[in-house]
């Protein structure tokens, strides 16, 4: 599934940019009980910034509410794009790439190629993003 795809079938809680074609995205999956997931928000946050070139949103199988309510208590959740999957597409999406456990990134090239995945604060994440936003 290319990105696009994936990142329309998204309910969106933040919308800070748009996702274009030929632009390099980073897909993270996330949810509020998680604290390494929420361990990882400024992080996201400050590559977001550092690398506006790449679409980085971080998507959730929880209710809006839910998400809402983290969203409140962690401002940072609003400089980066943050939705919620009421479609189921992100489990599948998950479960095709073989991966159970959270947080979990997939980075993917300017093409839509799947180009690394993994914990969004190694320091492979930012490798990538930095490369990618050459």
């Amino acid at each position: 599934m290319n990105p696009q795809s994936l990142f329309s079938k998204f309910s969106p809680i933040t919308k800070v940019s748009e996702f274009a074609p030929g632009m390099p995205s980073m897909l993270e999956c996330f949810a509020t009980w998680c604290a390494p997931c929420r361990g990882a928000i400024p992080h996201l946050a400050e590559m977001s910034q550092k690398y506006p070139g790449v679409y980085i949103a971080s998507v959730s199988r929880e209710e809006e509410k839910v998400v809402q309510t983290l969203k409140a208590k962690m401002p940072q959740m609003s400089k980066y794009n943050v939705s919620v999957d009421k479609t189921g597409t992100l489990g599948a999406f998950m479960e095709q790439q073989g991966v159970g456990g959270i947080p979990h990134s997939f980075i993917f090239d300017k093409n839509g190629n799947l180009c690394w995945q993994g914990h969004p604060m190694d320091k492979e994440c930012e490798e990538n993003l930095k490369d990618l936003s050459k």
